[in-house]
């Protein structure tokens, strides 16, 4: 049965995304995505398509496995309701019934998830912000503000090697995190400094978290200020979270936080927060590379880099570099450019996750 006007970019996004855009092939995806994320996508390219039976088959899956999705639960009251009418937009099912507020956060969802699908990272290309990783460092966390992704990387002979990328949710108002209770989340590389299991912790917070080490050093020598910055689930009722709405953290749903537990080293593993990842073909990002490491080395002549961690923040033309320490959390420079040179700053840092007794959650 051909519904009309049921073009996926009409029914779930608006104009926002042109109708032409390609559609690449699942296969290409599914060693990175998680299954949830796989079967939605499935849904959305079958009522592309219009084949509403598949969609309607995917999309019950997904329920089967997680009840609690919301944006699954609405976009199957749409398949339903599109049998008999034609649908403008998504969510028209529940128009009536739901708030505003609640229909744009979904909608908002979906348009993430879809761009997801539709722009997936090239497996050959490298992310500039990652240029070297310690063997301290076998895994790298990346949050991509910009796409609501958060990427796991491996460390192969210091070179990133993408392994799985979740859906994300950021601050409400954004990124850039300058003052206490702006609702944005910090750009910059930050250390997991703790784990806080389920158990201490409120069902806000879902499976746990992991508290952040902003400010940094780099932070204060800026003057920014807040705390409590974590990398957190979501309550037990809620599998996933629209992609702006919390209050400065980073948050994803409560299977991807327990998997992530298995990657995460406290006091080691870095998390960079973007405003947009860039990827780079590899002869790029080895240029790059080599020439933020000469600056470096030129820099300080008796540090050695070959053991080093390097992560770029273009926006800032900035580079911090972690050196490996025998205990504790790696001691961090910053190599930071102004009118066409490079300057070293190496300034005082550290912070206990005892003191952050708040959070911008």
């Amino acid at each position: 049965m051909r519904i009309p006007h049921l073009a996926l970019c009409a029914l779930l996004l608006g104009p926002g995304l042109s109708i032409a855009a390609p559609t690449p092939s699942l296969t290409q995806a599914q060693a990175l995505t998680p299954l949830p994320d796989q079967l939605l996508a499935q849904a959305l390219q079958a009522v592309r398509e219009q084949r509403l039976a598949d969609a309607e088959t995917d999309i019950n899956r997904l329920l089967k496995l997680q009840p609690d999705f919301r944006l699954a639960q609405l976009i199957r009251g749409d398949i339903l309701l599109a049998r008999s009418r034609p649908l403008a937009r998504l969510g028209a099912v529940d128009e009536k019934r739901a708030s505003k507020d609640k229909l744009d956060d979904l909608r908002d969802e979906a348009r993430a998830r879809l761009q997801r699908h539709l722009h997936h990272p090239d497996p050959r290309l490298l992310p500039a912000t990652i240029l070297q990783i310690s063997p301290a460092q076998p895994f790298v966390l990346l949050a991509d503000a910009a796409q609501s992704r958060l990427y796991l990387f491996e460390n192969i002979s210091g070179e990133p090697r993408l392994l799985r990328d979740y859906y994300l949710s950021i601050g409400r108002l954004g990124i850039e995190k300058r003052r206490e209770g702006d609702k944005k989340t910090p750009l910059g590389v930050y250390r997991i400094t703790a784990h806080l299991p389920d158990q201490r912790l409120t069902d806000f917070y879902g499976a746990g978290a992991f508290p952040l080490n902003y400010p940094n050093a780099w932070d204060r020598i800026q003057g920014r200020t807040g705390h409590g910055i974590w990398l957190h689930g979501v309550p037990s009722d809620t599998y996933s979270r629209a992609p702006n709405s919390s209050d400065g953290c980073l948050v994803v749903t409560n299977p991807d936080l327990i998997e992530l537990r298995r990657f995460v080293q406290i006091g080691q593993t870095p998390v960079i927060i973007a405003g947009e990842v860039e990827w780079l073909e590899r002869s790029a990002w080895a240029t790059q590379r080599k020439a933020i490491l000469a600056a470096f080395q030129k820099t300080a002549r008796k540090t050695n880099l070959n053991h080093a961690s390097l992560f770029l923040d273009p926006k800032e033309r900035l580079a911090t570099l972690d050196l490996p320490a025998r205990n504790g959390p790696p001691d961090t420079l910053y190599l930071h450019r102004q009118k066409g040179r490079w300057h070293l700053v190496t300034p005082n840092h550290g912070q206990s996750h005892q003191n952050l007794a708040r959070n911008d959650h």
